[in-house]
């Protein structure tokens, strides 16, 4: 099993800690507010197998129309803050990137920033959305990545198993809601607290994008098994990086689950962890959170993590006491 991660590790350009534009040399411009043009009701979203290597299955992707042309399927990311295509798939939608930033992840990479008049995915449509624009493939195998926090204005219930992602109006609310934020996309990482193998205290990304989960290397030492095997080098979607195959048991503590990865690596995650200021001890990535339903709430700020076999009829409230819920770490 682990060489064909491996195999799909050295194509795979995705994200595997987050594509997030950080401003060169200066402080982060306000966010500027997406809007919602389609009616604020409820959508059911279906999403498709993400196969970059064959029967691997890697991620999910949303089909996504760009100002008007062509479809592009675009890899969906809960660990990426904007949409970001690839230089030739922009040209072709009239998108050219203006300010020069940043991705952030394991490395970094160059991108520029521009602005889609429209964004249309299914019966959902969006206008001034931003756009990265990096030089050749963002994701082997997908035109791009689309972030999860795109509907933020709704609460979204992702069930990878099945291949659906529901949104759903925030109860009393007629229209989308106007959501708080520092001025950054931080808020809207899907980095929750966690204890890993009940000593470890930190944050975990929960990364859809991600094609295997990873913890740092820091962290890695400390475990049983050290020192680690198998080098694979990783081709990012912030650049080149070299992992190791950590052989021990990782469990992730989160809100009363514990979930339990089946192939992780050792990354260097403190480049990470500076640029967000909290401890980023690893990520969970598509195969570890495939067979869990996500009920996120960014509005609120909180995630609930199910199994399939233990939801309710009900969706969970905010505040509600009898629900183990993960609260977001920017929130």
């Amino acid at each position: 099993m682990w060489q064909r991660v491996a195999a799909a590790l050295l194509v795979i350009g995705s994200t595997l800690t987050g594509l997030r534009a950080s401003d060169v040399g200066s402080t982060p411009a306000p966010v500027a507010q997406r809007d919602l043009v389609a009616p604020y009701c409820h959508y059911s979203l279906k999403l498709k197998q993400f196969c970059p290597v064959p029967n691997l299955v890697s991620g999910v992707i949303l089909r996504v129309r760009i100002n008007g042309g062509r479809s592009f399927d675009m890899l969906l990311d809960s660990g990426s803050d904007l949409i970001v295509l690839g230089s030739k798939a922009a040209r072709s939608v009239g998108i050219s990137g203006e300010s020069a930033k940043d991705l952030v992840g394991v490395g970094s990479r160059p991108v520029s920033v521009g602005m889609a008049r429209t964004v249309d995915i299914g019966p959902v449509s969006f206008r001034n959305c931003r756009v990265g624009v990096v030089e050749g493939q963002v994701v082997e195998g997908a035109d791009g990545v689309i972030p999860l926090s795109l509907f933020s204005k709704f609460r979204l219930r992702l069930d990878l198993h099945k291949k659906s992602l529901e949104l759903i109006p925030y109860p009393g609310e007629p229209a989308p809601p106007v959501l708080p934020t520092r001025g950054d996309n931080r808020d809207y990482l899907l980095l929750v607290a966690t204890v890993l193998n009940g000593t470890h205290n930190g944050y975990v990304l929960l990364d859809t994008g991600a094609y295997c989960s990873a913890v740092s290397s820091k962290v890695a030492r400390t475990l049983n098994g050290f020192p680690m095997i198998s080098d694979v080098p990783l081709a990012t979607g912030t650049g080149a990086a070299t992992g190791q195959r950590v052989s021990s048991v990782v469990h992730f503590a989160i809100a009363e689950q514990d979930l339990i990865p089946q192939e992780v690596l050792a990354l260097d995650l403190s480049k990470v962890s500076r640029h967000y200021g909290v401890e980023v001890m690893g990520v969970l990535g598509f195969p570890a959170l495939s067979n869990y339903v996500l009920t996120i709430d960014y509005r609120d700020g909180w995630v609930e993590i199910e199994p399939p076999q233990s939801l309710s009829a009900t969706e969970p409230q905010a505040g509600d006491k009898t629900k183990p819920l993960a609260r977001l770490a920017f929130r």
